[in-house]
Order: structure tokens, then C-alpha cells, then sequence
């Protein structure tokens, strides 16, 4: 590796273990406690955002950082590592949608039965999106996108095992049986039997809009590769200061917190004890 991929490794360093960090159990409902929940996930994100924007300016700086030395893989090893991005992103993309209802949401206090993409997987972005970083880490020819979109990668699939256990804590059993009907490899719950897809879960329509959103993604794909991909960078950052300002408006305003020890929430018997571990 040359100077400008080293700098964009140690670039997504300081985005990745940051954001890690602050998102692991012990910590975050501590620093949650103290700052209120608006604040601390504006904090949280104004953090990312400024991580995103040093990942993207070493990426524009890097000149590439060299040839990968997976380059000449062949046609259909490529075709399929496309075909998984725009699968994972048509995934990310509606899970996205759903996230208002879904256990992850910031001020959902119950959990519903699971509906729609989350019997496909309960952690629809993080799985999503990290298929799509993990092709582009392989589809790369350089080594400056590879390092960085193996490093966001990596976030989402550690992001999705810290989900669990920061639900687990929040919501009790009540989150343990929706865990029991869903997974987070895709489609795991399904194949098992752990769920059904039912007509009124609107999947089909979802995935559809989720299709349309990646399709307009790809057809910009000249404008956000620019500077070995700092263009999409960039936009991720764009999009952490989005919810930075948002949140803390937010706080500003006295919006609603989090109970750390929210109310038993009525639901459906559970099948198995309550120490039972989710499906994978």
C-alpha cells in the first residue's frame, strides 16, 4: 500500500472505532443517561459525520492507493459480486422505509409482531448495506475504495450483533419472541418456519420502491465513484449531519426520551424461556 491508502485505512479507523465504541452496551446507555437520548444520538452522529467527511477527503486525496491485487477476477465472479450489491441495497433501502416500526426505531417503546421486510431479516440495513460494502471491497481495482468500504462493512456487521444485545436490554422478552420469529441472515426465518409471509405485509410493493431507489443509485454511479468513491462517502456524511441537526432540534425542543426500563408491553405468549438466544 502507498501513502494515500494508509491514510485512508487510518481515516476509516477513526470513523470505525468511534462509532463501535459508543454503540457498545456498557457504554451507550450511560453516556444516554447523562446527555438524554436526543442528544446523545445527535452527538453520535455528528461524530459519524465528521468521520465520513475525513474518510472522504483521504479517499479524494489518495490517488487510488494502488492496484488491488484481486483485480483480474473473472467476469462471472464479478457479475455476481453486482448482482449481491444491488441485492443487499434493495434490501438496505426497504428496511430503511420500515425503520419507523421496527424495535431499532429511537422512541419505540413496544415491539410488533414482525411484518414485511423484517420476516426477510430483522437487521434488513445493516445486512443489506453490508453486503453492498463487502462487493465493493472485492469489486474495487484499487486499494483506497477497498479499505473504505470494507471498513463500513465491517460497522454494519458489527452494528448488527450490538442491535441485539441493545434490544434485548431495552425491550425484555417482548424482544426475545420477536427475535424467535425472525433472523438476521436473510431469509433464515422463513426457511425454518420461524415465520410466514402473509398478503397483508406489503413486501412485494416495498421491495418494488426499494428497486426504483437502487436503480436511480446506480444510474448516478459515475457522480458518487468520483475521488475512488469520495463521492459516496460524502453523502454518507451528509446524511449523519442531516440526523445530527435534526436530533438536536430535537432536544432543543424538549422531544421525547427513552424509559431505560420501559413497562412490560402486552403481546403474544412466548414459545421458549426467555434466556433462549435469537435465531441467527
Amino acid at each position: 500500500m502507498d501513502a494515500g491508502a494508509w491514510w485512508v485505512l487510518l481515516a476509516g479507523l477513526a470513523f470505525a472505532v468511534p462509532h463501535v465504541l459508543l454503540g457498545f452496551p456498557p457504554l451507550r446507555p450511560r453516556l444516554a443517561a447523562m446527555l438524554g437520548e436526543q442528544r446523545f444520538v445527535a452527538v453520535f452522529a455528528l461524530l459519524a459525520a465528521i468521520g465520513l467527511a475525513a474518510l472522504a477527503l483521504a479517499l479524494a486525496r489518495s490517488g487510488g492507493g494502488g492496484a488491488v491485487p484481486w483485480g483480474a477476477l473473472p467476469a462471472v465472479a464479478r457479475g455476481a459480486l453486482v448482482l449481491l450489491a444491488v441485492v443487499g441495497l434493495v434490501l438496505a433501502f426497504a428496511a430503511l422505509r420500515a425503520y419507523p416500526r421496527s424495535p431499532s426505531a429511537l422512541f419505540r417503546s413496544r415491539v410488533s409482531a414482525p411484518r414485511g421486510i423484517e420476516k426477510i431479516s430483522r437487521h434488513g440495513f445493516f445486512v443489506g448495506f453490508g453486503a453492498f460494502a463487502f462487493a465493493h471491497t472485492l469489486l474495487a481495482r484499487e486499494v483506497a475504495p477497498a479499505l473504505a468500504f470494507g471498513v463500513l462493512g465491517a460497522v454494519c456487521a458489527i452494528g448488527a450483533l450490538f442491535q441485539d444485545r441493545k434490544l434485548r436490554a431495552r425491550h425484555g422478552e417482548a424482544w426475545l419472541e420477536y427475535a424467535r420469529q425472525t433472523s438476521v441472515l436473510p431469509g433464515f426465518a422463513l426457511l425454518q418456519g420461524r415465520t410466514r409471509l402473509q398478503p397483508d405485509d406489503g413486501l412485494g410493493a416495498a421491495l418494488a420502491r426499494a428497486a426504483v431507489a437502487t436503480a436511480v443509485l446506480a444510474a448516478l454511479h459515475a457522480l458518487w465513484a468520483f475521488g475512488s468513491g469520495a463521492g459516496f462517502v460524502a453523502l454518507l456524511g451528509l446524511g449523519g449531519l442531516a440526523v445530527s441537526i435534526r436530533r438536536f432540534r430535537g432536544a432543543a425542543g424538549g422531544g421525547p426520551s427513552i424509559s431505560r426500563r420501559p413497562s412490560p408491553q402486552p403481546g403474544p405468549a412466548p414459545s421458549a424461556p426467555a434466556d433462549d438466544p435469537p435465531g441467527p
